[in-house]
């Protein structure tokens, strides 16, 4: 029965007893961290501001669906780009510059397609063999875009069409390089 009672409040001993003139560990104690509650509630409150702000002034199917350069939906009913519901970019490799964080925008030329390449051509190529090349070129270039003679400066000063098509596949309404 001894050794129940010397074991009964553990290793660390006895509990001190109430002593009424005991004021506690710290006279003047206060919160810490108010600044950065502060902080904190700012920053939610402007994150709640620019929502409101972006479903007001924006439109939010530009989040669900890509569109093209003209701003035009891929892949919505009563469009142009019914039947093209993939997104396809001129130079993807552009949208990698740091110059994309300042526009909010890939500096590349967007196009809506009905099916991502599949074989590698170039414009140069469509152009020494025009025949057999444009048809399949010419759905990778500007609506309307009906010159496959005018010259490679031209094309690449207007982005007329893109320089070479590499093959690709759809991920999530992109047309995403196959490695």
């Amino acid at each position: 029965m001894a050794k129940k009672k010397e074991f009964y409040y553990g290793k660390n001993g006895e509990p001190r007893k109430f002593d009424p003139k005991f004021n506690g560990p710290i006279h003047n104690r206060h919160c810490t961290d108010v600044l950065c509650c502060g902080i904190f509630v700012v920053v939610i409150l402007g994150y709640i501001a620019l929502g409101i702000v972006a479903w007001v002034h924006g439109d939010p199917r530009k989040v669900a669906y890509p569109t093209d350069s003209y701003g035009q939906f891929c892949g919505q009913k009563d469009t142009p780009n019914e039947n093209k519901t993939i997104l396809f970019y001129f130079n993807i490799l552009k949208c990698a510059s740091p110059i994309v964080l300042i526009n909010l925008q890939c500096p590349t030329t967007q196009l809506c397609v009905s099916k991502c390449p599949d074989r590698f051509a170039t414009y140069i190529e469509m152009q020494s063999s025009y025949r057999s090349y444009w048809e399949y070129y010419k759905q990778f270039c500007k609506p309307g875009f009906t010159k496959p003679r005018k010259s490679v400066t031209q094309v690449m000063r207007d982005e007329d069409c893109p320089s070479m098509i590499i093959p690709s596949r759809p991920c999530k309404y992109l047309c995403i390089y196959v490695v």
